[in-house]
């Protein structure tokens, strides 16, 4: 990037993260707490791989277990592994190739609402984005879209993200007990409204709270042979039995929210990368053109657009959603010649774990090249971490690559997505991140020029 460019280098979290980036381990205090960042992929490695049981997700994640409830996401220990073995099958690639055609329902409805739309269009990105990856992901486990609940979720969301990180920003100096987690649930779901900021988490939360229960009820009360996750979750058993409907209602409710605004943050940055990038852009296009002629795509597409899913993940590599990942270690243990102290949180920095030059050469280039089939062979495997990492890597990440790749190559059969000049473009850490003052961007029919 240039210093003309709409970012002049990543702005967030930058003090910390220039104090840390040349240390592979650093340390550091907050009131009570003991802080060890790990910027390796080695060490990294430990953490997430041949370590992992000595580590937690960190204390930050009970404020999403009180308001989301237990899900993978959340879950620790046995009943993670038993409700992980039970879930993983419902995104193996026959599953995923089955919710094709509900993915695509929802694109096209977006690119016919482009098409209904002349002259000179000029969209929030970010906000078309949210919507659009809600009633994906709505309707991969629903068979549903949720029409005007996307479309007011962006602000809601945006206002939670915020608050959340504020709030975490407190308890980094002190972890709170279990008990104020379990007080912000109750707050949350309280009939009475409360004042900002804390309304927005709770319109969030009972928004998608009462639309997760009324599907769930209905689809029971009414079952119908679709092949949509809810169906899944529903049907989904070991020899201890199937799910508890609250567990059915915490999996939904994370797969919603984590699932569409990770991804809507990273198809975001995408556009905007492919903005400043005309060449990497055209490749795109050419290849769109080439293997799909005009019709819309399948899943036995996909692994012809080799070129079209290393955008996305080159993306993912720029502008990390999930730019850290936290834990916390549950016992004593040692990380190479470094000695960790059980309760100190570990955090890891995708961000500069993404930028740095020992594993990414010209870290700071937006090269897709870099994922192009095999490419990187001697890369280390914690060098990249869009969706976490070891055993407990996101179990959606196929889903939202397939579902980005979904979305990228119908919108460019048609469009051509411009920066609109003088928006102004930063990098704003909340517990994901995303652009702070969305993304205005100009859609231009393809053959239109101006």
């Amino acid at each position: 990037m240039t210093k003309d460019s709409a970012v002049v280098g990543l702005s967030y979290r930058r003090g910390w993260l220039d104090k840390i980036k040349d240390h592979d381990i650093s340390r550091f205090r907050t009131g009570t707490r003991r802080y060890v960042t790990l910027t390796h992929p080695e060490y990294v490695d430990h953490v997430l791989h041949s370590g992992r049981l000595n580590y937690h997700k960190s204390y930050e994640y009970e404020l999403l277990r009180a308001l989301l409830g237990v899900s993978l996401f959340t879950d620790e220990e046995e009943s993670w592994q038993r409700y992980r073995t039970m879930l993983s099958p419902m995104f193996s690639k026959r599953h995923l190739n089955g919710l094709v055609d509900l993915m695509i329902e929802p694109i096209d409805a977006l690119s016919d609402e482009l098409d209904e739309k002349s002259g000179r269009v000029e969209i929030d990105m970010v906000r078309e984005m949210v919507e659009l990856t809600l009633n994906v992901v709505g309707n991969a486990l629903f068979s549903q879209q949720f029409g005007p609940i996307a479309k007011g979720m962006g602000p809601m969301v945006t206002g939670g993200l915020r608050f959340g990180e504020r709030l975490l920003r407190v308890f980094m100096i002190a972890a709170p007990p279990k008990v104020v987690w379990r007080t912000t649930s109750r707050l949350a779901y309280t009939p009475l409204p409360l004042p900002p900021p804390f309304r927005d988490v709770q319109k969030i939360v009972k928004l998608i709270d009462g639309s997760v229960w009324t599907v769930i009820n209905e689809r029971r009360a009414h079952p119908i042979d679709t092949p949509d996750l809810l169906n899944h979750l529903l049907g989904a058993t070991d020899d201890h039995g199937g799910l508890p409907m609250k567990r059915v209602r915490d999996e939904a409710i994370t797969l919603m929210l984590a699932g569409h605004e990770t991804t809507a943050n990273a198809l975001s940055w995408m556009w905007y990368l492919l903005a400043l990038h005309p060449d990497a852009r055209n490749t795109m296009l050419d290849e769109v053109d080439s293997v799909l002629q005009g019709r819309t795509p399948t899943a036995d597409d996909l692994p012809s657009l080799p070129w079209t899913t290393a955008v996305f993940l080159e993306a993912m590599r720029y502008f990390s959603p999930a730019w850290v990942i936290p834990r916390v270690a549950v016992r004593d243990d040692v990380i190479g010649t470094h000695h960790i102290k059980k309760g100190t949180t570990v955090i890891i920095p995708a961000h500069l774990v993404h930028h740095d030059a020992r594993w990414w050469p010209n870290p700071e280039e937006f090269d897709p090249s870099r994922f192009l089939p095999g490419a990187g062979k001697d890369r280390p495997r914690s060098a990249y971490l869009p969706f976490g990492g070891g055993k407990r890597v996101c179990i959606g990440q196929s889903f939202a690559t397939m579902e980005s790749v979904l979305i990228i190559a119908i919108l460019s059969q048609r469009y051509v997505f411009d920066l609109v000049p003088g928006h102004p473009v930063d990098p704003e850490a909340t517990l994901t991140l995303r652009p702070r003052h969305g993304l205005k961007m100009i859609v231009r029919r393809r053959g239109i020029t101006s």
